[in-house]
């Protein structure tokens, strides 16, 4: 028991970070936005199929990966003062938004909400965005600390099974708040899905479709398929901003 509370007390004021870095906002509503990204440990899906972790390639019916896997698998659980360096903290004092994201950063409810009741006091009126895969209900608590939240769920072009990816009660959850559904798309299948096995527990007005592509070749080979759709159903458009700018998934 002992060994245990003190396993406890240690992971106390820290997070499970793999990276920290402050860029702008590639994707969804506020794109364009200065944010200061803080990516944590862990996820509960394998995005690319189980299998792709270890060797790169799809598995499972998926037709894209993850792009974060390498980064998210590391982490260091940091103490909340090492968390994140001066620029960064300076960014968000003068408004950028803070965009905590994974893997799945709701693996990790209590020590978010503890490092935001530390962190809103140091920097003032603190935007946070968090992005899910939308398979684990937040908590009240980080509700209250959270302005919006970026829900990505998964369908079969993951390589995930709807048992893994998909939960009716969690996505609901998401609806009654200030939330936007980003679906990534790779084939016209993939609205199909999104129509038939989505849609009905979520509001159209928060629906985006993203294109699949992890760098400049694949993103454009599907972005005009999705701005067709986008169009002929009346659904927002989001592009990958940091894909078309720097080619880089991720740390830019």
């Amino acid at each position: 028991m002992k060994k245990l509370v003190n396993a406890a007390q240690a992971m106390k004021d820290k997070l499970p970070v793999s990276e920290a870095f402050y860029s702008i906002q590639g994707e969804g509503i506020t794109m364009g936005v200065p944010a200061v990204f803080l990516r944590l440990g862990g996820c509960n899906l394998m995005c690319g199929g189980n299998g792709t972790q270890h060797d790169k390639k799809l598995h499972h019916g998926a037709t894209w990966r993850c792009d974060t896997i390498e980064v998210w698998m590391k982490s260091k659980a940091k103490p909340f003062n090492e968390v994140l360096n001066s620029v960064q903290l300076r960014a968000l004092q003068y408004g950028a938004h803070l965009i905590i994201t994974g893997g799945e950063p709701l693996l990790h409810q209590e020590a978010i909400i503890e490092y935001l009741q530390y962190l809103i006091p140091k920097v003032g009126n603190l935007y946070t965005e968090v992005e899910t895969n939308g398979t684990i209900t937040p908590t009240v608590e980080l509700t209250k600390l959270v302005r919006q939240w970026n829900v990505s769920p998964k369908l079969t072009n993951s390589g995930n099974t709807y048992e893994q990816m998909r939960n009716i009660g969690a996505l609901q959850s998401f609806n009654l708040l200030n939330t936007q559904y980003k679906f990534v798309i790779s084939d016209k299948a993939d609205w199909d899905e999104i129509q038939l096995m989505y849609q009905p527990y979520i509001d159209t007005d928060k629906l985006i479709l993203m294109p699949a592509g992890e760098d400049i070749d694949l993103l454009n080979k599907n972005k005009e398929l999705v701005a067709d759709l986008c169009k002929q159903y009346a659904i927002r458009f989001t592009t990958r901003l940091h894909i078309e700018i720097w080619n880089k998934k991720t740390g830019v």
